[in-house]
């Protein structure tokens, strides 16, 4: 099912000298099984939209539907931890929530929580670990003796062995370096590849154009505009204040050259190379 935001308002610090509206009355659909990017400039409201999903905020005003789940701002607590369990969200920065004393306990922690036995909880881990390209050999390390990377995959795992249908996260690649960046987001879209919903808060628009689908743009608590990638490149993204993939600075340099360059066919350096390489042997 997709996610459906009703005229969702979320104000903070409700009735106090504090007060700021970090939702204004937003109505959208994401839709079911896609991978979504989630952009805009810092304090547009991406973080408050995505933490609506998973009911780690609930609407000041309206309402949103996630799986059937319908969250209000009256919302109970059972009825949350039941779609925690569906929807799950990896935050900047997860292997800071990392705790459990081998590599193996820490990601059967979350199946156990949701009443998963001892067995069953393994098995998920190990199914995760293997997912994240983590084999036994590390089961019985500690968390905490791990590469960066690691223990970014170690914690993205914890997640995955929930099994949730929607997957959200919040700048997964923020601080590590180029190859670990494509790394992570070539595991994202092999997740995406198995049936799981996406959801993608980044301020790297290359990665929006080459792994993403649909995109909603916010700006000042409200969905400036939802569309495809390419199509937001192709119109006046300039007005939303989002940097510009490398693939379309050297699109635009190249047409100054006299290079009419198509990116019809062109999501990554690789692919742009390719549509140059053909260009020329026409």
């Amino acid at each position: 099912m997709p996610i459906v935001f009703e005229n969702v308002k979320h104000t903070y610090a409700k009735k106090t000298p504090f007060q700021f509206e970090a939702l204004n009355g937003i109505s959208v659909t994401i839709p079911d099984h896609v991978f979504t990017a989630v952009v805009g400039h810092t304090g547009s409201g991406k973080t408050t939209l995505i933490q609506h999903i998973n009911a780690l905020l609930l609407p000041t005003e309206g309402k949103v539907n996630v799986n059937g789940f319908v969250l209000e701002s009256n919302s109970a607590l059972k009825k949350v931890k039941l779609l925690r369990k569906d929807v799950g969200l990896v935050f900047q920065f997860p292997e800071y929530q990392l705790f459990e004393d081998t590599v193996e306990n820490d990601v059967a922690f979350g199946p156990k929580n949701f009443g998963a036995n001892e067995l069953e909880a393994k098995q998920a881990a190990h199914e995760a670990l293997k997912l994240v390209g983590l084999n036994e050999s590390y089961y019985a390390r500690s968390p905490f003796e791990l590469s960066g990377g690691e223990r970014r995959r170690v914690a993205i795992a914890g997640i995955i062995a929930m099994k949730p249908s929607i997957l959200i996260l919040d700048e997964p690649t923020a601080g590590l370096d180029p190859r670990g960046s494509i790394k992570m987001m070539e595991l994202f879209k092999h997740i995406h590849a198995r049936g799981t919903t996406i959801i993608l808060v980044t301020h790297d628009m290359n990665l929006v154009v080459q792994y993403c689908d649909h995109v909603l743009v916010m700006q000042e608590g409200k969905v400036a505009i939802q569309t495809t990638p390419k199509q937001l490149f192709e119109t006046n993204y300039e007005i939303y204040h989002l940097e510009i993939p490398l693939i379309y600075q050297l699109q635009k340099k190249l047409q100054k050259k006299g290079f009419n360059i198509s990116l019809k066919n062109a999501q990554d350096l690789s692919s742009f190379a390719a549509e140059i390489v053909a260009l020329k042997s026409k």
